[in-house]
């Protein structure tokens, strides 16, 4: 069994953290100090982002990507929801390389996101992110809810808790990837995965059935690298949840036409597509993960 460990530790890994300018060009709202809703109170934003930002930095997480919902041209809504991810160097899971050592195999990230509108409160979410693909993947599991906190009720202490429970839960992500390692896939599960990944892109609901041809399967199904060409559930998470983020594979349009996927751009969709392939992917993992 491929040994995958969590690691706690300070070895001045070099990474590359976001400084303010770079949150300022990447993610300009979350500097915001008071509503970008002119019906609300000025009173509303009683902690912005940054606040939390320089927070997560006192207990170690720095910033490392950022986005921000823009405005559509012909809307005339205000927007600011925003997501910006946090890494900490020394929090981090291993796997063995394969001759007696251990190399980091993903980093365990803290998702916030916000927007000071009204229409969102503090949010944060657990994710990894692997070195091999440069790809996040958002988990959230039942033992790991998501965290909400509202403006109003923002304190330094209840981010300090949120931290621990991520801290606490990380070693059962670490042991269900150790799990869906070793765990073979069969003909069925990865078509059904492959259609999966459809049935999100196209908001298909879960009730109506999909109409998907043999090549489309397949294209979703090849794996873009030899890292990820395995017969085990984590090698077929990985390569399904890259296309459906990334796009890039090749379907079938309702004319007949044979289109390429495009690499999704929103936010909140990339969020939350990564959470439902996660629950999809977990009714196959082993009881005993």
């Amino acid at each position: 069994m491929k040994d995958t460990m969590l690691c706690f530790g300070n070895d001045n890994l070099s990474t590359n953290f976001l400084s303010r300018e770079d949150l300022k060009e990447l993610c300009p709202v979350a500097f915001c100090e008071s509503p970008t809703n002119p019906a609300l109170s000025q009173q509303y934003v009683t902690a912005n982002t940054m606040t939390v930002v320089e927070d997560l930095e006192k207990l170690g997480w720095r910033p490392v990507q950022a986005a921000y919902r823009k405005r559509a041209k012909k809307s005339k809504g205000i927007y600011s929801f925003h997501m910006i991810a946090f890494q900490n160097p020394g929090v981090r899971i291993m796997k063995e390389d394969g001759q007696g050592g251990q190399v980091v195999d993903c980093y365990p990230r803290i998702i916030l996101t916000n927007s000071h509108d009204g229409a969102h409160s503090f949010k944060f979410m657990v994710g990894l992110f692997r070195l091999v693909c440069s790809n996040g993947l958002v988990i959230a599991t039942n033992e790991m809810a998501n965290f909400s906190v509202r403006h109003i009720n923002y304190d330094f202490e209840t981010l300090r808790g949120i931290v621990a429970d991520v801290i606490k839960h990380v070693p059962s992500m670490a042991q269900k990837m150790n799990v869906m390692m070793v765990t073979k896939t069969t003909d069925s599960v990865r078509k059904d995965m492959a259609e999966e990944v459809f049935r999100l892109r196209n908001n298909i609901p879960s009730t109506e059935k999909v109409q998907i041809d043999t090549s489309t399967v397949d294209s979703i199904l090849a794996p873009l690298r030899k890292e990820d060409n395995a017969d085990n559930l984590w090698g077929l998470f990985n390569v399904c949840q890259e296309k459906m983020i990334n796009g890039g594979y090749m379907y079938q349009t309702k004319k007949g036409r044979f289109r390429k996927a495009r690499r999704v751009s929103s936010i909140e969709k990339d969020l939350a597509l990564n959470t439902s392939l996660w629950h999809k992917i977990e009714k196959y993992v082993p009881v005993a993960a």
